[in-house]
């Protein structure tokens, strides 16, 4: 059970709190496992995901009476600058529950999350865009030119969220043309980042999941000036003659 010892609606306490219950959840062995999905040294408590995310709703359980978006965001803020890969999840998982109160001034406060290194890992990232940043984009399609120009920036990291952000929306036909212009925008092969280069072929996977044929002719166009890497996580679901046969044409 989740216990705040005093000011029980306080983003200092709520923290402080967090962290204790993580730390009474902490399993070496997860957090021995954990670090195999990793290229980089990671630090964890090593909780389970699902007793992550339980714990998240119990938290917003407790806080919604009280708190708005800004203290969710001060929350996520004040977790971010942990080392602990939980504890900055955490975080962001409650801010995802506050998603429908996002504006352009909090986007460019998660914005320089990105920028200042805060989430600099796959998982953080993709967290974050899948959990708050899409439910916010998918609901408001008319501010994805937010998402254009962070595709277009040198940081990594922001490329990466824009791609990843797209992926739950990719069900949507309307905005598929955008996905491929976004892919081109994010992934010049000059520039390549695995970081990048896998968000790119994911997205573009699912994309192709709700129409091959306009998949097909992207890749036909744009294929060669695509990272390989890129082009084959985007063929994941072709059966294998298709998919030598793209590797193949989009070869450079």
């Amino acid at each position: 059970m989740f216990v705040v010892e005093s000011n029980p609606t306080s983003v200092p306490a709520i923290q402080q709190a967090i962290v204790s219950r993580l730390l009474q959840l902490a399993d070496p062995d997860v957090a021995r496992t954990a670090q195999k999905f990793f290229p980089e040294k990671i630090v964890c408590f090593g909780i389970r995901a699902a007793d992550l995310r339980a714990l998240s709703r119990e938290i917003y359980d407790l806080v919604k009476p009280a708190w708005k978006i800004d203290q969710a965001l001060d929350l996520a803020g004040g977790l971010l600058a942990r080392p602990e890969l939980e504890a900055r999840s955490c975080g962001l998982l409650i801010l995802s529950r506050f998603h429908s109160e996002l504006n352009q001034a909090r986007l460019d406060r998660i914005r320089s999350w990105l920028r200042k290194g805060h989430l600099d890992n796959w998982a953080l990232i993709d967290t974050l865009s899948l959990e708050v940043l899409g439910p916010f984009f998918r609901k408001n399609p008319g501010q994805l030119k937010i998402l254009e120009k962070w595709a277009g920036d040198r940081n990594l990291y922001l490329r990466r969220a824009a791609l990843v952000t797209l992926v739950k929306l990719s069900r949507d036909r309307k905005i598929l043309g955008f996905i491929f212009k976004m892919v081109c925008i994010a992934v010049p092969v000059e520039k390549s980042d695995d970081l990048v280069a896998k968000a790119a072929g994911w997205l573009l996977r699912e994309a192709g999941k709700t129409d091959g044929h306009s998949l097909e002719k992207f890749l036909l166009r744009y294929g060669k000036k695509l990272p390989r890497i890129t082009v084959r996580y985007a063929l994941e679901k072709f059966g294998p003659g298709r998919k030598a046969y793209f590797m193949k044409i989009t070869k450079a």
